[in-house]
């Protein structure tokens, strides 16, 4: 009795080994793969089916219909089997001949892994193996003008959503097979696609590995836009407003960053593209910099980096000379600005404050509303505010001046991102600057300054090349040499392979000027 017990045990594990087994394969018959893939995608769900019936052979096609571009299934695939089939080699040299990619598929994983891709699935009956056509298509907005990332001069072009699309367009840039493209599938749910691109040579070796190990490792449902796999790759233990992780939507700006070493993370469904390793340097640059002569750039530089310290130190520094340091003020610079706050029911701190966050308010109010009246209420909201609470008493001019010329300052950032954290560092130094005058906001930017040193982007120090020093690549840093005159990568995020001119080009260049 015991051995007819185990008999049957051993049976039904070997019934269900099996059927795990026919489960993970494409079938044989064609109906039950329909009926398969019906039943996982649901009756009503925009999965298609269509039939071709040969001499004698039986063929169905899968696709998802939102997925796909009707015209080439039509072209390319319906048309290709109208003509007569008799066997599964005819169906493979027909539809090979006629589409751009064919992939043989025998795994049910597979299957639905290519049809969420926008894939055609073309089973045969009898056969337990499937091809995969290329149809992708749909409603994709084309390439067009970035509208965050403006200039005056340089490339109009921005990534859009589409992956492909987004490749190609630093395909186009860089003309080398040395751009290593590494593609992987991420989110349980969502199966969201992503690149990771390098050009093998440049990129050091052991960031490439970091990069990809450290994607390989993440684990999460659904993966919507580049900002998950950016919180994701970060730095294990990173608490800190300054971002590690540099962004842009412009294909010139992430190619020059390839040409430079660094490694480009493209995510499908989002047109925004990470770039890494990055430095402080690397967010105080805007794309203009390097379209414009070099002795413009370098004083756009500076004036930008002289603008976006002022953004962060400057309420702080207003509210510790008035409160702190009235003998640094010129005296009759003093007498007006005292004069201008009688009767104001605040402190000078709490003012400021009450300032700051209402423009922050009418900033984010500008963001969120429609673009065509978003600016007009930003500007108008401001001007009325303004000149209301000064003709109210509830601020003083000064502090009006003061907060508004910390907010245009602000403006002059190059990247969104590094502009948020001068906002959030803002509040913080004005609190200080509160409490212990100036002192306190001295305190503040040591201490900054000392968190700064501390952070690093894969294992690339977050001021290179301040700390650690490196004499060659400042000339890209609070200045822009003329491009003749920058021979060298950056030290930090290149190999070996330093070098991104030819063997005395700058003596020719000299010997022509000569």
């Amino acid at each position: 009795m015991m051995f007819k017990k185990r008999k049957e045990i051993k049976q039904a594990k070997s019934k269900n080994s099996k059927n795990e087994k026919n489960q993970k394969i494409v079938l044989n018959d064609l109906d039950d793969n329909i009926k398969r893939y019906k039943e996982l995608f649901g009756s009503d769900s925009d999965l298609c089916v269509r039939y071709i019936q040969g001499d004698s052979c039986k063929v169905g096609i899968l696709y998802i219909d939102s997925l796909v571009e009707k015209e080439i299934i039509d072209q390319h695939v319906i048309r290709a089997l109208n003509n007569q089939i008799t066997n599964i080699n005819d169906v493979i040299n027909k539809i090979t001949l006629s589409t751009n990619q064919m992939k043989e598929i025998t795994k049910h994983d597979e299957v639905i892994e290519h049809l969420l891709q926008g894939y055609s699935i073309i089973f045969v009956d009898g056969y337990n193996i499937s091809y995969a056509a290329e149809t992708a298509g749909g409603e994709r907005r084309p390439v067009s003008e970035s509208t965050v990332e403006t200039v005056v001069r340089g490339p109009r072009e921005s990534f859009n959503e589409s992956l492909m699309t987004s490749i190609g367009l630093i395909r186009r840039r860089i003309n080398t097979p040395k751009l290593q493209v590494y593609k992987k599938s991420i989110g349980k749910e969502s199966k969201t696609s992503i690149a990771v691109l390098f050009i093998d040579g440049i990129a050091k070796d052991n960031i490439v590995k970091e990069v990809i190990s450290r994607i390989d490792k993440i684990s999460i449902d659904g993966v919507l836009e580049s900002l998950y796999i950016e919180e994701m790759i970060e730095d294990p233990k990173r608490y800190s407003p300054f971002p590690t992780v540099f962004n842009s939507e412009r294909p010139d700006r992430i190619a020059a960053g390839l040409l430079e070493g660094r490694i480009a993370i493209m995510v499908d469904g989002t047109p925004v593209v990470l770039l890494v390793p990055a430095t402080i340097g690397l967010f105080l640059t805007s794309n203009e910099d390097y379209y414009q002569r070099y002795d413009i750039s370098s004083f756009m530089k500076l004036l930008r980096g002289f603008a976006f310290i002022l953004s962060v130190i400057l309420p702080g520094f207003y509210v510790a000379l008035l409160t702190y340091h009235q003998e640094m003020i010129p005296t009759p610079l003093l007498i007006a600005i005292t004069g201008q706050r009688e009767g104001v029911p605040f402190g000078l701190a709490i003012e400021v404050a009450i300032m700051e966050i209402t423009f922050e308010i009418l900033r984010e109010a500008g963001i969120r509303l429609p673009k065509t009246v978003g600016a007009a209420v930003s500007i108008v909201g401001g001007l009325v505010l303004g000149q209301a609470a000064v003709e109210a008493g509830l601020v003083g001019q000064a502090t009006v001046i003061a907060v508004a010329l910390t907010a245009i300052c602000s403006f002059t950032t190059p990247s969104y991102n590094i502009a948020i954290t001068a906002r959030l560092l803002r509040f913080v130094l004005l609190i200080l600057s509160s409490v212990l005058g100036a002192f306190g906001l001295i305190f503040g930017l040591i201490f900054i300054f000392i968190h700064v040193n501390s952070l690093r982007s894969f294992s690339v120090p977050y001021l290179a090349p301040l700390v650690p020093f490196h004499k060659e690549d400042w000339k890209d840093l609070f200045i822009r040499a003329p491009w003749w005159g920058m021979e060298q990568r950056p030290e930090e995020v290149t190999n070996d392979n330093q070098n991104r001119m030819q063997e005395g080009n700058k003596e020719r260049h000299f010997n022509r000027r000569n």
